[in-house]
């Protein structure tokens, strides 16, 4: 029976919060479909069940009911813990996301813990930072599709109805007569292990949010079975695709470029030119990649992360809108990995950005993802069937890891752990 049902907005978050629990010996499966109804839910072998509800880039109304749905569902199934993932660069719909998740549970209050302490986000008198910055500061602050404008973390929640107050420590929560959202301020592991279990003895903790953060703990207090895990073997070549265009991602493929793996950045017309990938030239230069990876070279396909304006320029220049490009090259790259494998590719397939995670696993019309552990934080190790045979995938969101991230992991890669 499902104990804990985990609700993210993209794919690269589902699988880096999946893993927390993964890790640990709990059977966790992660879906990239929603499930149909309570009696689906109820057929699921697995104590955590990770749905990647894709409700990043839609608009607030869109994403509040694909979570009340979610979490309804959920109730009248009987599933007893509620976990909302969030950004831990506080990106999407989180104030109506939340509040959704609430209202749907009918509980009276929601544990929102938005730090990561293990990567340096962490949350100080309701002010969110990243290596000690105000988060719209930092990096998230600029990006192009979806730039986090206030460091205020309660400034998320200015268009929800319910109540929402700012904690320093769950000793201080009092319970009240309305819904709350309540926000807690953490610098360390050691104060989100004192929150949870202080809300756990008051049984506060049966609709929560976060990032992996909060996950990471949460296994401990939730008194789920575990079994040993089965730490596989990984030999093979090794291929990174990256949709993403975070300057923490920028700065490891040029560490990376340096260290001597093949950069090879794609034209805005090879993005953005719907059929391109099938075309003779589409189909030389893929052949072209397969050549590199079968003589040992690991390949970096990236999308121009270091000349964003031509790909703007471009966009402009034939009348495409943001949006659309964002989707269009998503799927190319989702496209390019799906030709590969189907060129007889054998490789350990990095994939970088949850845009081109889903919608590889789209075009690989794979339902279900096999998690089993994280090798770096934010870096998971997973795998897909396809044609029968397990097909190795390593996930990365954009804004995570240190500049030498790739090459620790192709070390891995290649050394078979």
């Amino acid at each position: 029976m499902i104990k804990l049902l985990v609700i993210s907005d993209d794919f690269t978050g589902a699988l880096d919060t999946g893993v927390q629990f993964a890790g640990k010996g709990m059977t966790t499966k992660v879906l990239s479909y929603l499930p149909e109804s309570k009696e689906a839910l109820k057929y699921i072998q697995a104590q955590v069940l990770v749905v990647d509800a894709q409700t990043r880039h839609l608009d607030g109304k869109e994403a509040y009911q694909k979570v009340w749905d979610l979490v309804n569902m959920a109730k009248n199934a009987e599933i007893p813990y509620i976990y909302k993932k969030t950004d831990s660069g506080l990106r999407g719909n989180i104030g109506k996301e939340l509040e959704a998740a609430l209202m749907a549970s009918k509980e009276r209050y929601l544990t929102f813990i938005p730090a990561l302490p293990a990567m340096n986000r962490i949350t100080v008198d309701g002010v969110h930072y990243v290596d000690g910055i105000p988060i719209d500061k930092s990096a998230f602050g600029r990006d192009p599709f979806e730039p986090v404008v206030s460091a205020n973390v309660a400034d998320l929640f200015h268009e929800v109805s319910v109540k929402t107050a700012e904690y320093k420590e769950s000793s201080c929560y009092v319970r009240g007569e309305e819904p709350e959202i309540g926000i807690f301020d953490a610098s360390s592991e050691a104060q989100i292990r004192a929150i949870t279990g202080d809300l756990m003895r008051q049984n506060r903790l049966g609709v929560m949010a976060g990032c992996a953060g909060f996950a990471s703990v949460l296994g401990d207090f939730l008194k789920l079975e575990t079994r040993k895990v089965e730490i596989p073997e990984i030999t093979g070549s090794m291929l990174v695709v990256c949709g993403s265009i975070n300057e923490i991602t920028r700065g490891q493929i040029e560490y990376a470029e340096k260290k001597g793996m093949k950069r090879i950045t794609m034209t805005p017309v090879q993005q953005l030119t719907p059929g391109y990938l099938h075309s003779e030239e589409g189909k030389a230069w893929l052949g072209q990649v397969k050549q590199d990876c079968e003589a040992g070279i690991t390949c970096i396909i990236e999308t121009g992360i270091s000349d964003m304006e031509k790909v703007a320029r471009y966009r402009e220049e034939n009348h495409i809108p943001l949006e659309q490009a964002r989707v269009t090259i998503s799927r190319t790259l989702g496209g390019a990995l799906k030709q590969l494998l189907e060129m007889g590719l054998k490789a350990t397939l990095m994939i970088i950005g949850g845009d081109t995670l889903a919608s590889f696993i789209t075009e690989m019309g794979c339902r279900e993802i096999t998690i089993y552990r994280e090798l770096e934080q934010g870096t998971v190790l997973s795998s897909i069937a396809v044609q029968g045979k397990e097909q190795w995938i390593i996930s990365k969101s954009g804004g995570f890891g240190e500049p030498k991230l790739l090459m620790e992991v192709e070390k891995l890669v290649k050394g078979g752990r």
